[in-house]
């Protein structure tokens, strides 16, 4: 009984990473893409996931929904946050910071 405990855990924790992979690949175009259509320089090349939480998908099982932080530049010199929130797979929009142009 507790191999089949152990065999679940495992695949649960493979299938988390998985899923947090896929998210954050999406996250990161999406963050990218709003600072290309912006003129605007992505900075670190990087994402950082500050909310985590379940959600309900509009057909009613319950998703992963995060929030991803970035930084963006607008004159090379500032820096400010830009945030991109995904509900499972699917980017939900993107708030950022008011900088100057």
């Amino acid at each position: 009984m507790a191999d089949y405990i152990i065999f679940f855990l495992i695949v649960a924790v493979i299938w988390y990473w998985w899923n947090s992979v896929s998210a954050y690949e999406v996250a990161y175009r999406e963050a990218k893409a709003v600072c290309k259509r912006m003129n605007l320089q992505f900075l670190d090349d990087t994402l950082d996931v500050i909310k985590l939480r379940l959600c309900r998908h509009p057909k009613g099982y319950m998703q992963f929904c995060r929030t991803y932080e970035f930084e963006f530049s607008s004159d090379g010199d500032s820096r400010y946050k830009g945030f991109v929130n995904i509900a499972g797979k699917q980017p939900k929009g993107v708030d950022m910071d008011a900088y100057r142009v």
